[in-house]
Parts: structure tokens; C-alpha cells; sequence
């Protein structure tokens, strides 16, 4: 195990120089291998630090419509993606990513591993929140305390689940305990679900407001949030990487994609995310926009109830996954931008195994699958879909949905709006089969994965195998030797069936002409180097 640390002003290892921006951008080939490489002991500084050279102040506004609106700026309560990619806006992590994928110091400068279990952590001095209070070693016991008490039912304990503990070393230094080697911690604690409380703000406060009246480290400062209709951020000027760019940020929720798309060919807004895949060849004929796709490590997937009847046969589930015809769902509705997976872990994540196929389409073999697990008239079930996320999936619901009738499985379709999906989970009353899509927001498959062997809201799959095969995983430090190890998680997870396995798609980001804004590979909004041209 490493005990080296790097410091501010080292180069960054093993970073890649960032590809010419096109107007169509593809960035496959930028995304993942990269920041996977350097997930392991050290930390690099390059570019971020306290007393950066004072930029220019803030100008101009810049309008966003988006899918959705955070459900909450609570970073331990966010439920979906569209929450967790951009509240990070307003706080901080102890660590980042960078455009290209790159794990960076944020509120930690640097970042050792003491032994197989123990963390430390050097933090940045001089920061401040918001209303002026200051970051220091209190702030990250309090905020990991916080998230890892059973009374705050944080949305996010799957995600924090290995930290045991974190003890005070000093008002700038922190050890982080863990009750298992976790190699992914500096990871964990990044902008996803390592955000940075202020205790004083967050106890005088209360849990309640916290969720209105957010108190971060970042780039912006949250003015208005009126709820369904617009959010409004304005430019953290004392921020400790330097001011933003853009003085001020409009952020409208705009379900419909349409609506969405209207609203930026008419200049209503700046930047939208996402755009449907059918309208991505003619925007890209207009020379007032600017589209750019990025091969999203978004994993489309219909979660099964294994707790229940019948689905706790296993020839059920897989009779599911015979069922439907995914390559044509991939043609019809996302026009080819988009790859088929086999199980949950995306091709471009580390130890992807080409050798497990997906289950081909094989509506005879579903039907016989179901005839031996002793139905052979099929049965009837509740399927969920939402809309107003980051992700369609209404759509694909309905083509899911008429492949399971074809092979006589009864299934009666709820769309919600994605608001509704939250309290649906938490309060377990999703249906037995409800479609989703997991973001692998670390780039590395054993955090997707995690999701089924902890139980996550709303996904009930647990084995003890695949649980052991996660712990050996993520006690090797070494990539290499990780890699492999995955071919077993893979054809485990394969053969069990918990999910009907579907698909990676593409994302794609529309913008004015004259915005200057480069996606990030992990899919997190983040606003800071966002700017206007000319």
C-alpha cells in the first residue's frame, strides 16, 4: 500500500491532454480508462488551489433547461442523478473530477492511506462556506457522522456504508476509518456524496430548511428556488479556485422534450440537457447550436422484486430477459446512439468481459422458461416508468412493457412524474418491476453493483457470493490486478438475472453558439468553467 502523497503544484499522473473541441463531440475514447487508473493512493493538485491568480469578475447570465430540478440541496438526502450532478454547484467534496475524468484535490489538497483501513486527509486552508464560516477537519467529521447516522435515513448510506468512522488529527488533517478496505473511498468522498456541511449552519438550520437554504463551499450560491419553475445561482466570487466566469445562472426545469428543444431554438434558454436522441441530426444542421454527445456511463436496466413471487424464481427473471428485444428498442427509439450490455457494468468501465453475450431475443425460449418456473399462462404485474429525469424512460417502458404481453405476461404501465419516484422508493411501494438507469458515477463497475448487494431503495437483489467476490474487489488496490476479477462479478450477476439488462445511451448537450461548455464524462453538471464567448 502507498503512503506517498502528492502535493500542490505536482503534475497531475497519468492526465491526458485535452482533444480539440468539435461541434459534435464524441468522448468515448476520454472517459473512463483514464480516470480508473488513477483511482488508487495519491492525489494530484494541478490547478487547484487557494490563491489562485484573482480572475475577472462574474459577467452575464446564462439560462439552462433541464429534464428536472434537485429534489433537495441536502447532499445526504438527493434521490436520482438529476439531484446529485448538480448540487455539487454549491458545495464541495474533499475531492473532483476534472473535464477528462481525472479524480483532483478539492477541499483535501492531498490524500495518503495509512493502512489497509485508515484514510488520511491534509484539507485546504482558507476556504470558507457561503455565510462565511470556515472549512476545516470539524466540518468533514461532522458531515460523515451525519450521513452515516441511522436517524438521518440518508438517501446515500449504500455510498458511505464502509466508513466506520473519522477522527481529528489536527484543525487541517482528518483520518478516515473504513470497516473494510475500501479502495474507492477518496472517490466516495467527491462531489457526489462526499459534500462538505458547515455544523454551525447545518444545526442552526435544521434539516428541514438545509434542504432550501444550502450553506456549501462551491462555485454558487443558491438566491431563489422557486420550486417547478426556476432555480436561480449566483457566481461564488471569494470561491478558492477563483471566481466563476458567469455572474448568474437561470436554471428552468422543462420536462418536455420539445418543449426543451424549443426553448433553445428559440433562445429562451442557453444550454439544455438532454436532448432526445431522434433530434440530434437536425440540430446538429444548425449553425446557431452547438450538440456535443458523450458515451454517458448510464446503465438502463428494469429492477425486479426478488423478494416476490414469481420473481424469486430464477427462471422467471430470465425468461424476462428473453423477452424483450433490445437492439430494436436501441434502434427505433435512441437511432443507434447507444450500446447493448449484457449485465450492469458499462464497456468502457474496467474489466468489462466481452466473452458474457447479452440475452438475445428469444420470445419461444422465454415462454418455456416460464412454462418450467410453473406459469405457463404468464401472470400479471405492476411495471413503473417515470418522466422528468436525466433519462427517458417512459418510452422504452411502453416498448418493454408490449414485449412481456407478447410472451403472456400481463404487465399494466404507471408513469410518474420523477418527483413521485423518491418517496415511492423510500416508502417501498414501487411495483415489482420498474424501469431505471444507474449513472456509474465512479467510473468503476463494483459502485454500480453495490447498489444490488446493499439493498438499495427499491432494489432488493442480495447474494452472499457476489457480495465476498465486491470485498475482494475492492481491497485491491492495483487496477490490473482488479480487472480480471471482474469476469466472475459479470457472469454471476449474468446468470441471476435481478435486472432485465438493457443498454448504455449516449448523452447529448445542446447549447447557444455562444456558450463555451464542455461535459463532463461522468455526467455531473458542473457549471464553474462555463462561460460566454466573445
Amino acid at each position: 500500500m502507498s503512503s506517498s502523497r502528492s502535493k500542490a503544484g505536482e503534475p497531475a499522473p497519468e492526465r491526458r491532454r485535452q482533444a480539440p473541441e468539435r461541434t459534435t463531440m464524441n468522448q468515448r475514447a476520454m472517459t473512463r480508462r483514464t480516470a480508473l487508473r488513477i483511482l488508487g493512493l495519491t492525489a494530484a493538485a494541478a490547478g487547484l488551489r487557494t490563491g489562485a491568480p484573482a480572475a475577472a469578475a462574474p459577467t452575464g447570465e446564462v439560462k439552462i433547461g433541464l429534464a428536472a430540478e434537485p429534489n433537495t440541496f441536502d447532499p445526504h438526502l438527493t434521490v436520482g442523478r438529476n439531484t446529485q450532478i448538480f448540487i455539487a454547484n454549491v458545495y464541495d467534496g474533499l475531492t473532483a473530477r476534472d473535464v477528462q475524468g481525472n479524480l483532483v484535490p478539492a477541499l483535501a489538497e492531498s490524500w495518503k492511506r495509512l493502512n489497509a483501513t485508515t484514510w488520511q486527509f491534509a484539507l485546504r486552508k482558507g476556504v470558507k462556506f457561503h455565510n462565511g464560516d470556515d472549512f476545516n477537519a470539524e466540518c468533514v467529521k461532522f458531515t460523515l457522522d451525519r450521513a452515516t447516522n441511522p436517524e438521518t435515513k440518508a438517501t446515500i448510506s449504500s455510498e458511505v456504508s464502509t466508513i466506520g468512522g473519522a477522527e481529528i488529527v489536527d484543525p487541517f488533517t482528518v483520518n478516515v476509518i473504513t470497516r473494510t478496505p475500501d479502495f474507492l473511498l477518496p472517490v466516495r468522498l467527491g462531489e457526489l456524496f462526499g459534500l462538505m456541511l458547515s455544523p454551525k449552519h447545518t444545526n442552526a438550520t435544521g434539516k428541514e430548511a438545509i434542504a432550501v437554504k444550502p450553506n456549501g463551499t462551491g462555485p454558487f450560491k443558491l438566491v431563489t428556488w422557486a420550486k417547478n419553475e426556476r432555480l436561480v445561482l449566483e457566481a461564488n466570487e471569494n470561491y478558492w479556485r477563483g471566481s466563476p466566469k458567469v455572474k448568474t445562472i437561470v436554471v428552468r426545469p422543462i420536462l418536455e422534450d420539445a418543449a426543451r428543444v424549443a426553448a433553445l431554438q428559440a433562445g429562451e434558454v442557453d444550454l439544455i440537457a438532454p436532448i432526445p436522441h431522434v433530434r440530434i441530426a437536425e440540430l446538429q444542421k444548425n449553425d446557431k447550436l452547438v450538440i456535443k454527445t458523450i458515451a454517458a456511463p448510464r446503465i438502463f436496466h428494469v429492477t425486479i422484486d426478488v423478494r416476490k413471487p414469481p420473481f424469486d424464481n430464477v427462471k422467471v427473471r430470465q425468461a424476462l430477459n428473453y423477452a424483450v428485444d433490445v437492439n430494436a428498442i436501441l434502434k427505433t427509439l435512441y437511432f443507434g446512439h447507444g450500446t447493448r450490455l449484457a449485465t450492469v457494468v458499462d464497456k468502457g468501465a474496467l474489466g468489462y468481459d466481452p466473452s458474457v453475450a447479452p440475452y438475445p431475443y428469444d420470445p419461444s425460449k422465454a415462454k418455456a422458461l416460464l412454462a418450467e418456473a410453473g406459469y405457463p399462462n404468464g401472470f400479471e404485474v405492476e411495471f413503473d416508468s417515470f418522466t422528468g429525469s436525466i433519462a427517458d424512460h417512459s418510452k422504452p417502458a411502453e416498448a418493454i412493457v408490449g414485449y412481456l404481453q407478447k410472451v403472456g405476461i400481463r404487465a399494466k404501465a404507471n408513469v410518474f412524474e420523477f418527483s413521485a419516484l423518491g418517496p415511492r422508493r423510500v416508502q417501498n411501494k414501487t411495483a415489482p418491476l420498474f424501469i431505471y438507469s444507474i449513472g456509474n458515477a465512479y467510473l468503476e463497475p463494483s459502485w454500480v453493483i453495490r447498489w444490488m448487494t446493499q439493498g438499495g431503495l427499491g432494489m432488493h437483489y442480495k447474494n452472499a457470493r457476489l457480495d465476498e467476490l465486491l470485498t475482494r474487489i475492492e481491497a485491491t488496490d492495483d487496477p490490473k490486478k482488479r480487472a480480471p476479477q471482474y469476469s466472475d462479478v459479470q457472469k454471476l450477476i449474468k446468470d441471476e438475472a435481478p435486472f432485465i439488462f438493457l443498454y448504455q445511451a449516449d448523452a447529448a448537450f445542446g447549447m447557444s453558439a455562444r456558450v463555451d461548455y464542455t461535459p463532463r464524462p461522468d455526467e455531473t453538471q458542473w457549471l464553474y468553467p462555463l462561460a460566454l464567448k466573445g
